[in-house]
């Protein structure tokens, strides 16, 4: 894994409600698993359980392509 070290103003009562909700203690701990929980809620925003998990093979294979550009199951 690559870490990028850098400057960064942060908003303290944004930063305290997110290591609140995330239970991390660090400033860079709270920010990095701020940053993977957007970008998990951003690949999860568009699944769909019936069709993703429930659904046919065809069903399966179609959201995938919709979401990511994958091309088999």
């Amino acid at each position: 894994m690559h870490v990028a070290r850098t400057t960064v103003d942060v908003d303290d009562a944004a930063l305290g409600a997110a290591r609140a909700a995330l239970g991390n203690q660090g400033l860079s701990a709270t920010i990095n698993s701020a940053l993977r929980e957007v970008a998990r809620r951003h690949a999860l925003a568009d699944f769909d359980v019936l069709h993703d998990l429930d659904g046919t093979p065809d069903n399966v294979r179609s959201g995938r392509k919709a979401r990511c550009g994958a091309t088999s199951a």
